[in-house]
Formats: C-alpha cells, structure tokens, sequence
C-alpha cells in the first residue's frame, strides 16, 4: 500500500537525518552537513506525500491524535529549517530530529485512514487543533535551545572547551532562541486554550475540562507563563530557564500521550 511504504521511507530519512545530526554535533566533520541537510530534505518531500496521499484517500489531518501526531512532526521540522534560514542553528538538528522522530513513529501507531469525524467538520475545532500543533512546534525549538544550553553551560563548567562546545552556539544565542521561542509557543498555546474553552462550552460538554488532557493542556500555559513571567519581571536567564522550558515541553508532550493512550486503548 502506497501510504504504507511513504510512511517506512519517510521514518528511514528521519532517522538517517537524525544520526547525520548527532554525528555532525559529536565528531564535527563538514563533510556530514552536506548528507544531513539532504537526507532531511528528502524526509520532508517523503513527508509531503504521506500527508497529500492520506488526504487524498479522504482523511483529514486532524481526523485523529495519530495523524495530529504527524502533522506535529511536520510543522517542526518546518519550524527547524525556518529557524536556520535567520539563525546558525543547524547543529541543533541533533536536538529537535530526535523529537520530530519519535512522534512520526508514534503516527503510525493505530492509524488507519478515516472519513473526516462531524466534529471536525466545524471550523473551530480544526482551528483549536491548528494552533495547538504549531505551538508545540514551538515549543519543541524552545526545548531544543534549552538542552543544547544545559549541554553547553556544563561544559562551559567542566571547562571542557574543544569538540561539541565549539560546534554548538553561544550560550546568549541559545537562550534567546530558547525565550522568543517560548513566547511565540506560548502565545499560540494561550489561544489553544480559549478556543478548547469555547468549543467545550459549545457543545455542552462540562465534564470534558476536568479530564486530565485539558488540565495538563492549562498545566502546560500555566508553567510557560511563570518561566516568561519570571524572565521579563525577575530577569531570569541560563540553567534555570533552560529547565524550566525542559519541563513545560515535557507537560504539552503529556497532553499529547494522554490522547494517543486513550485512543490506543479505545481502538483495542
């Protein structure tokens, strides 16, 4: 089957991308920026088609959590070449191909191809869900940023100074990838959380706030406007606000696993 064999050779080139990406970060030969940059641009072509060829068969990009997963995926990568066009951020490919792996794998997961659900069919749920997928993308350069700042402040530290400290950025640069990230991230996930309010208040669905996906979602808002609140009023730079990003992006990757779990155990 056509989406089938897209997806394998889709996840191959990622994950080639990705051991390209570390390679480059931990032995540093420029030879290997040559094959990352093209075995990433033949996974987001392959990634194109698996998404063109799914809604061609009459799914929706949004008809579930597995292809809301793929659609993630795609829109950090896309995300992660964007930021390299303004930023020399390349290497931190090694940090952001990894994650863009892992949730591509996890689309594929149950997945089958689906006629678009009536609740989709209205404009403010795919909306909610639009806006939701692009602030992880987001997020996930924000996450990148910060574990390449941590990597980088402690070998800063160990005064370990040859090697992967002198191919990843400056400690001011990473930081401020990590902050603009984080506020762009957080503005969309601040209009995420409105529109979920008000499509859950639409449908009259009460009970669905107090379910843990839409209190980790307010969770997630709620970390993200402490570290930005913290940063602008308290001046809050380095180690700390690298952290505290790692965190807020593990609790809007939570969200995300609550949905795929529980539409793994209601397909079993």
């Amino acid at each position: 089957m056509l989406i089938s064999a897209l997806f394998t050779t889709t996840a191959v080139f990622y994950g080639l991308a990705c051991a390209l990406y570390l390679a480059h970060l931990t032995r540093g030969r420029e030879g290997l920026t040559r094959a990352t940059n093209g075995a990433l641009g033949v996974a987001v072509a392959l990634h194109v088609a698996y998404l063109v060829t799914d809604v061609a068969a009459g799914s929706s990009l949004v008809a579930d959590i597995h292809r809301v997963l793929s659609l993630v995926s795609f829109a950090i990568v896309v995300a992660f070449l964007v930021t390299t066009l303004k930023r020399r951020v390349t290497v931190l490919g090694a940090f952001i191909t990894p994650v863009t792996l892992l949730f591509f794998l996890a689309s594929g997961l149950g997945r089958s191809v689906e006629s678009v659900p009536p609740d989709v069919r209205s404009q403010l749920l795919p909306f909610h869900i639009a806006v939701n997928v692009l602030g992880v993308s987001a997020f996930t350069l924000a996450f990148g940023a910060a574990v390449a700042y941590v990597v980088q402040e402690r070998l800063l530290r160990r005064k370990e100074l040859g090697g992967v400290f002198k191919r990843l950025p400056a400690l001011d640069v990473l930081d401020s990838l990590s902050f603009r990230a984080s506020l762009v991230g957080f503005s969309l996930l601040t209009v995420g959380v409105v529109t979920g309010a008000l499509w859950i208040a639409r449908e009259s669905v009460g009970r669905a706030v107090l379910e843990p996906a839409p209190l980790m979602g307010i969770a997630t808002w709620w970390v993200f406007a402490s570290i930005l609140g913290l940063r602008v009023m308290s001046g809050w730079r380095g180690r700390r606000a690298a952290l505290g990003t790692i965190v807020g992006f593990l609790c809007a990757v939570s969200v995300l696993a609550f949905y795929a779990l529980r539409a793994g155990g209601m397909h079993s």
